[in-house]
């Protein structure tokens, strides 16, 4: 504190100092995308200049020329330099060993001093985040305050009341021109690059059943925001792949392809989602998506798929029927199954088949099945023979996770007579969703499964809401319910700040000329928007005014006159007023005479330090005023 306190109250600062503070600020965000090589020579600057080690300048120079070919030549050849990460990085780079030599010479021209500013904007070209967009904010703040200190011969404690004075006063027409100042949309523009590290995103087209562990990962998938909030936990399936063919434990795409039929029974939703890379084509929506996006195919089976693979954050909006039937013309790929395989379940299935009832009553007795059996949930699972999964499973082995039981699931209605097919995506927590935003993590990936049954067309049955917990009697349904409600303080707070930075960046990183466009068109055409548009501005400026005044009335100029402040209202309490036109001097000789207390030290300071030459201290004149104070009270 003691540090602090002395910091607060230097009025000249060197130019170098306010320099070095500026350059390191800047710097900071590189070092987060910096190979290893780059981040030790930057290190090893810091230590030469601190030590002002000119003698080592050339020293310096070899370092940084190995440091930048290591970094660069050694992981590029000569054709990405036609890349716009390559040539960002390397130009970074490059500005940050020219600072270095030139700050270890002590030499300041104009280049090192709009250095900072460069170092800043080439850091927004890595970075497209909130958590850059307040870090800038805050590198503005100093960077003004530190200009404004280098003029003026003040305290950085005045400097930064005054500086946030202007910040807080200039509030209201920085959100005016941010609103609307002309937007230039490019329809590929990206800003910040491809993902080096890519979420797991569910399945890969193809799902294995094995008897491997599974860990979950509690890393963020997708981010959903919906235009209604009213949607159900049974209604967060996200679909991503849909699988036929099953062969050698694995469940793999069909080649044939044969086009559904969507007849929606109403509940349209509408919702935006933020998708994070992932590097394959899948694009995950809610069952049952009836739209499409840009650069994207909605497939026969209601499944969308991207281009190219997804290696940027992908923003789209799409709409679903969550109330709807798929008619198929083509059911052969889905009632493929070898009645040989899995002797002994065939035999216990055979009394539903042979009943004389429709599909759906043998769809919801092969579930009572699955329930009669007891099978656990457990992403450990035990004694599963692949050589005979579905006996084994079913019978022997009896634990298993979601990829387990869709499979065994799918299979045995197509041992019914009953075309299957397995659906791999998500299905969200409902604990996970704050007002009308959703968190999908990689924990959430999923696999459940769809029958065929005539007039209903395909229906979704999830038979893992089947399986008991592991030590429990209550079904995984039962479990989840009851526990959607339960979450932590830390979880409820961390989703609050996760809607709260998604709406950040809806509304400030990614606004754009269409988002633009659509408020001026409100504000024409719809009178409460547009006068809850200018209330909300009035409200800003009257906030902003407040602040302002609020801090400029605590902000003293000087600091003798604001010490003398602090004598003049203990002196008011006792009904002693200082007149405009009366001298201090007279004043505290009148007021000395009137308390009986002693005032003639500090009235001797205090004309000491305003009109003599002396160089004295104005702490001697701060402890006489606490003393007056002290005797006061």
């Amino acid at each position: 504190m003691k540090y602090l306190k002395l910091l607060l109250h230097i009025k000249q600062p060197s130019s170098a100092m306010l320099l070095d503070i500026a350059l390191i600020l800047s710097i900071i965000p590189h070092l987060f995308v910096m190979k290893f090589a780059m981040i030790l020579y930057v290190v090893i600057s810091l230590i030469f200049i601190v030590k002002q080690k000119k003698s080592s300048q050339y020293f310096l120079m070899a370092i940084g020329f190995v440091a930048i070919g290591v970094t660069f030549f050694n992981n590029y050849n000569f054709s990405s330099f036609s890349k716009m990460q390559f040539f960002v990085s390397f130009v970074s780079s490059l500005l940050i060993y020219a600072i270095s030599l030139q700050r270890l010479s002590r030499i300041t021209n104009f280049y090192i001093q709009i250095s900072p500013m460069l170092l800043m904007l080439l850091a927004f070209f890595f970075f497209n985040t909130i958590t850059m967009l307040i870090y800038a904010l805050v590198v503005l703040y100093v960077f003004v305050l530190l200009m404004i200190w280098s003029r003026m011969k003040t305290t950085l404690l005045h400097v930064i009341k005054l500086n946030t004075q202007l910040f807080i006063i200039s509030l209201p027409m920085v959100a005016l021109l941010f609103m609307v100042f002309p937007r230039i949309s490019f329809e590929k523009a990206q800003f910040g690059f491809s993902a080096d590290q890519y979420s797991i995103s569910g399945y890969d087209g193809k799902m294995s059943v094995t008897s491997n562990e599974v860990r979950l990962s509690g890393k963020i998938v997708m981010e959903v925001y919906f235009k209604d909030e009213n949607i159900s936990s049974s209604e967060l399936y996200f679909r991503g792949s849909t699988l036929y063919n099953y062969n050698s434990m694995q469940w793999k795409k069909s080649s044939f392809k044969s086009k559904e039929r969507l007849q929606s029974r109403g509940k349209i939703v509408e919702y935006d989602v933020v998708l994070y890379p992932h590097s394959n084509s899948w694009i995950y929506a809610l069952d049952i998506p009836i739209s499409s996006i840009k650069d994207a195919t909605l497939n026969f089976d209601y499944t969308i798929t991207s281009k190219k693979p997804i290696i940027d954050i992908k923003r789209y909006r799409l709409k679903s029927a969550l109330e709807h039937n798929i008619y198929a013309k083509d059911l052969t790929e889905a009632l493929k199954v070898d009645e040989l395989e899995s002797k002994k379940t065939y035999e216990k299935l055979k009394g539903i088949k042979l009943q004389d009832v429709d599909s759906y009553k043998k769809a919801q007795m092969l579930v009572s099945f699955f329930k009669n059996q007891e099978l656990k949930y457990s992403l450990k699972p035990t004694n599963i023979d692949t050589s005979d999964f579905l006996d084994s499973f079913l019978f022997e082995a009896k634990n298993g996770y979601c990829v387990h039981f869709s499979s065994a699931f799918a299979q045995s209605a197509r041992l019914l007579g009953i075309p299957s097919r397995v659906v791999t995506g998500f299905k969200a927590n409902k604990k996970n969703m704050f007002k009308n935003y959703l968190i999908v993590k990689e924990s959430d990936a999923h696999a459940w499964v769809e029958l065929y049954l005539g007039k209903r067309g395909w229906v979704r049955f999830d038979p893992t809401t089947t399986a008991l917990y592991e030590n429990s009697s209550q079904t995984l349904t039962q479990n989840t319910q009851s526990s959607e409600s339960k979450t932590t303080l830390f979880q409820r707070a961390n989703l609050y700040y996760m809607y709260v930075k998604y709406i950040i960046n809806s509304w400030v990183l990614n606004y754009d000329r269409l988002k633009q466009m659509k408020i001026l068109d409100d504000l024409l055409n719809d009178t409460i928007y547009l006068l809850k548009f200018i209330l909300s501005f009035l409200l800003l400026v009257v906030v902003s005014m407040t602040l302002f005044f609020v801090i400029r009335s605590s902000t003293c100029r000087d600091e003798l006159e604001c010490e003398m402040r602090k004598v003049l209202k203990i002196l008011k309490k006792r009904n002693l007023i200082k007149s405009n036109s009366e001298s201090m001097d007279s004043f505290l000789i009148k007021s000395q005479s009137e308390l009986g207390v002693s005032l003639q030290n500090i009235n001797e300071l205090y004309h000491k330090i305003k009109y003599s030459n002396e160089n004295i201290d104005i702490k001697s004149l701060k402890n006489e005023i606490k003393r007056f104070s002290d005797i006061m009270h």
